[in-house]
């Protein structure tokens, strides 16, 4: 009877070992569906990029995600809850989906983040979704439902459209139509002094937004900018037509419309910016004063219409378009009145 006990007891524990490995796979890959739902649900809740993946090593995916915010897409979310099933997840069945630990910890709204879940089972197809805390306790919904079922992506995105170039009184402003592929990451901006080339990218990171101002231009008559867009997988488009513009300067029009560089600069966040802004004869009708963060993002439109014209002074509290107070770091201040525009820099720090 002992012996068989022992024996009983050493066929148990057999028995167990083999399921402890088993269960370590399957929590791993619990643990990369929830957060491949998480991504999801920041793309859906937030109004971030959907969330994509690309296979890294056999029992490897790479997720990748734009973070959302603590109230839609302004300040950072506290807590992921990310969760994964071999079965769709749904509300109903969200309480028995398997926690995925180890999520990241949220970054500021529109930050990058990405992260490798290792020890996958090939074949087995996956199901992740997520929801979000914010400071105050508050839990979205259930995002997207997010499958992965080890099929690669290797089609690259749409070459983009509609590039335009606008020169502005420092800088020209590169725009371009978005494109609308469900895994696209961001695009690359080339420039080049001739319609031929040689090209040469001229952000490091891909842009989210679909406006690029570029500062630094080159001691050239005329410059040429094309665009490329990226998925999740890094498959790079082919380079979009070109749109060339004129860098000799226009003093007509540089001289009716300006603005000078804000004061206090830096500037406190808790204290406004005024911008002296040149209107010229006919008054400020159609004229605006944008705001937007160092890669472009739109932030406040101010109308200058109600001004007359000659040197008035503008004030900008701080403040976006949703009326929360804007992070430390680089802002651009553009006027803007027809095919005209001039721009300066200001910083806000804490």
């Amino acid at each position: 009877m002992r012996t068989r006990g022992r024996a009983g007891r050493s066929q148990r524990e057999r028995v167990r070992r083999g399921p402890r490995r088993s269960f370590s796979r399957s929590r791993d890959q619990k643990q990369f569906r929830r957060f491949l739902a998480f991504l999801i649900g920041l793309a859906v809740l937030f109004l971030a990029p959907v969330l994509a993946h690309a296979q890294a090593q056999p029992d490897s995916v790479n997720l990748a995600w734009t973070a959302p915010g603590d109230d839609a897409n302004i300040g950072t979310a506290t807590t992921y809850d990310i969760r994964m099933s071999t079965s769709p997840i749904d509300v109903s069945s969200w309480n028995s989906a398997t926690p995925v630990p180890g999520a990241p910890t949220p970054r500021t709204a529109g930050t990058r983040q990405s992260m490798t879940v290792k020890s996958l089972t090939y074949g087995t197809t996956y199901y992740f979704a997520i929801r979000t805390q914010d400071d105050a306790g508050n839990w979205s919904g259930l995002s997207n439902v997010l499958r992965w079922d080890w099929i690669a992506d290797t089609a690259p995105p749409a070459a983009p459209s509609g590039v335009s170039a606008t020169k502005g009184t420092n800088d020209v402003h590169v725009h371009w139509a978005a494109n609308s592929e469900a895994d696209l990451d961001g695009y690359t901006v080339y420039r080049a002094t001739s319609a031929s080339g040689p090209w040469s990218a001229l952000n490091g990171t891909l842009l989210t937004s679909t406006d690029y101002y570029d500062a630094n231009l080159p001691s050239a008559n005329q410059v040429w900018y094309a665009v490329t867009a990226s998925d999740w997988s890094q498959n790079q488009s082919a380079r979009s037509a070109s749109a060339s513009v004129s860098l000799v300067t226009t003093t007509a029009a540089s001289a009716d419309w300006s603005v000078e560089t804000g004061y206090p600069n830096p500037s406190n966040l808790s204290s406004p910016v005024t911008f002296a802004v040149v209107i010229p004869g006919a008054g400020g009708s159609g004229g605006t004063l944008v705001i937007t963060d160092d890669v472009g993002h739109r932030l406040r439109t101010l109308s200058l219409s109600s001004l007359s014209s000659g040197r008035q002074l503008v004030s900008w509290d701080g403040k976006n378009e949703s009326g929360r107070t804007v992070a430390p770091g680089v802002y651009r201040a553009i006027v803007m009145a027809g095919g005209q525009r001039s721009t300066s820099r200001l910083v806000r720090v804490p």
